[in-house]
């Protein structure tokens, strides 16, 4: 049997049926204001049972690191200023 397209030997392919449908703007309910979404608001920690403090070891092992990144990160951001201010100061002067 002659196949005029061609395409005899071929195997066939699987197409993935499409399960999503694109909905139009008409078909989508529109969102009500969200009042929630207004300026940011502090929130805080809730204090829970007290229970026993951390130990020495615990608050460093839990805090230190954020103080390191922290305190690495001030301390590149000063040099950063301090080197702008003296070319300035540099150049000025001049």
């Amino acid at each position: 049997m002659y196949d005029e397209t061609g395409q005899e030997g071929r195997q066939p392919v699987y197409l993935p049926e499409n399960r999503f449908h694109w909905a139009s703007n008409d078909e989508v309910d529109k969102p009500l204001r969200d009042l929630s979404r207004g300026p940011v608001h502090a929130r805080f920690r809730q204090k829970s049972d007290p229970g026993p403090g951390m130990s020495p070891g615990e608050w460093m092992r839990e805090n230190l690191p954020g103080l390191g990144a922290t305190a690495i990160a001030a301390i590149v951001i000063l040099c950063v200023v301090v080197a702008i201010y003296t070319d300035v100061a540099g150049i000025l002067t001049r």
